[in-house]
């Protein structure tokens, strides 16, 4: 968490220590619920943060 990067801590604290695996494409998948509570496989790019969270590179 001493990085300098707001959208990193974001990403980690969204990912928690929710469990997580790789799919064939060497994708990492995070199990976390919707807004429904429903469980879904998520890539880091695909988790929804915040508002107000910077975007993600390229800008």
């Amino acid at each position: 968490m001493q990085a300098p990067h707001p959208r990193l801590h974001a990403l980690i604290e969204a990912a928690g220590e929710a469990p997580y695996e790789t799919d064939d494409a060497q994708d990492v998948r995070f199990q976390l619920p919707d807004q429904s509570g429903q469980d879904q496989w998520l890539r880091l790019d695909e988790i929804p943060l915040p508002p107000g969270t910077p975007a993600s590179w390229p800008r």
